[in-house]
């Protein structure tokens, strides 16, 4: 007999996220797409989340990895291999849907045989200090700012073609921006990457100051891979000094029209630690990779 497996694979990535990962797991369960299998990949918490995981899901959709060895590429391409279903749908635990039509509006776009990835909006918690809820609106809103982009997507709510997966890998030599370097490759292959901006998940972070340039020096080290061929322009005025500037004047007209006082006093210290720890990380990415 055979034995008939939902469409779609849920593939939850998390670590240390007890609280949150309980509200996303329930809006989980409230959608109205119901044909899915939800996969859980933990790295190994220590907060309670597991415990949290464990009511939601069955041992053998269980993983787990070591958060001390993790590598985004490594786990991605793990996931690729032990789920099933034709569209596979990424959802971190701390991305919680906004309305119980997210993951239907979300794979809609397959459809159309072309559309190789989407990307759902991300919109930020109400705790969310003000220049990051700015940041999180430009990236998404209604895609027309990161549409002029080189290139952008995010993993934390996306899904892709399995198919498409299983030919083309996560790279792994990377530990940022695993999420771009797999769009951005599978776009120049001529497969469509489709932002959906009504399939809404609520996520965001307050990063300290050291965990912005942690974040940011990883991204640098990473586009020195991903746009190798010449893409961005990678002298420090137009890597560094000029989206610094920009920036912070954009920060301040933001911090002005929204009467932000957090906003204005955060503007400079925030960017000069992003930009530089970026350009950094860019020089060190390009030692590394052998391009300069």
């Amino acid at each position: 007999m055979r034995v008939s497996r939902p469409s779609v694979a849920v593939v939850m990535r998390s670590f240390n996220d007890i609280d949150v990962i309980r509200q996303t797991l329930e809006a989980l369960d409230r959608q109205t797409y119901t044909d899915f299998e939800l996969w859980n990949f933990d790295s190994t918490s220590t907060d309670g989340t597991l415990d949290v995981i464990r009511e939601f899901n069955q041992p053998e959709r269980i993983r787990l990895n070591d958060s001390r060895s993790y590598n985004p590429g490594t786990i991605l391409n793990e996931a690729v291999s032990e789920t099933s279903g034709r569209i596979i749908v990424f959802l971190n635990s701390d991305a919680t849907p906004c309305d119980d039509r997210w993951l239907e509006r979300l794979i809609q776009p397959f459809s159309d045989p072309t559309t190789g990835a989407v990307f759902g909006r991300q919109v930020s918690r109400p705790d969310c200090r003000s220049l990051f809820t700015k940041d999180t609106e430009r990236a998404f809103g209604d895609g027309s700012i990161s549409s002029s982009w080189v290139h952008f997507f995010s993993m934390a709510n996306s899904a892709i073609r399995r198919d498409l997966a299983e030919k083309v890998p996560f790279e792994t030599r990377i530990n940022y921006s695993e999420d771009i370097e797999w769009s951005y490759r599978v776009r120049r292959m001529g497969k469509r990457v489709v932002y959906v901006a009504d399939a809404v998940a609520m996520h965001s972070h307050n990063y300290s100051l050291r965990q912005s340039w942690r974040r940011h020096f990883g991204e640098g080290e990473a586009d020195a891979w991903i746009f190798r061929r010449g893409e961005l322009g990678t002298s420090m005025f137009r890597y560094c000094l000029a989206p610094l500037g920009m920036a912070v004047l954009r920060d301040i007209s933001w911090a002005v029209e929204h009467r932000s006082m957090d906003a204005a006093l955060h503007s400079i210290p925030l960017r000069m630690v992003q930009k530089f720890a970026r350009w950094r990380g860019l020089k060190a990415g390009r030692r590394e990779y052998g391009f300069g």
